[in-house]
Order: C-alpha cells, then sequence, then structure tokens
C-alpha cells in the first residue's frame, strides 16, 4: 500500500527521523540555552533576596534611629517648656518687635 509514492513503511521511517531530529533539537536548546538561562535566573533571584535582607535590616535600624530622635526631640520639648516657664518666658507668644 503506498501513499503519495511511498509506502507505509518508507512514512515511518521518515516520521520517525523527524521525531528524532525535534528531540534532539530540543534537547540540544534546552542544554546550550534554557539550562543556563534557568541558571543565571536562579544566580539574580538570590542576589535579589540576599539585597531585599540587608535593606530591610537598614530600614529597621533606621526606623530604630528615628524612633530614638524623636524620644529626644520630645525630652527637648518638655525640658525647654519647663526651662521658659521657670525664667517666665511665655514660649513664641512675647517676642519683642
Amino acid at each position: 500500500m503506498t501513499f503519495f509514492g511511498y509506502t507505509i513503511g518508507e512514512w515511518a521511517q521518515a516520521v520517525s527521523i523527524i521525531v528524532v531530529g525535534v528531540s534532539a533539537g530540543s534537547w540540544l536548546f534546552k542544554k546550550i540555552a534554557l539550562d543556563p538561562l534557568r541558571s543565571d535566573i536562579q544566580t539574580l533571584s538570590d542576589t535579589i533576596n540576599r539585597q531585599l535582607k540587608l535593606h530591610e535590616r537598614s530600614l529597621a535600624d533606621l526606623s530604630q534611629h528615628l524612633k530614638t530622635h524623636d524620644n529626644e526631640l520630645g525630652s527637648h520639648s518638655v525640658r525647654i517648656t519647663r526651662l521658659e516657664d521657670h525664667v517666665g518666658i511665655k514660649g513664641e507668644d512675647n517676642h519683642e518687635d
């Protein structure tokens, strides 16, 4: 039995050769392009995660410093108000022009 002048055996051979060629091409593409790309993406992801953790630590430290400075500022404000009360200064309301 023939189809377009080729027997079923010849068609099976042709299809087999095409399938093997596509499989080999796919495997080569994976090894040459995709595997190195995946490796680079994983390395980049690890680097980004490390940097993110460093930035989170820096932000936490900065936040702690900001809280400390806010507390000091509040303390200074209270002390200045007490000093103004002690010497009889009413703050910015009694400036002489």
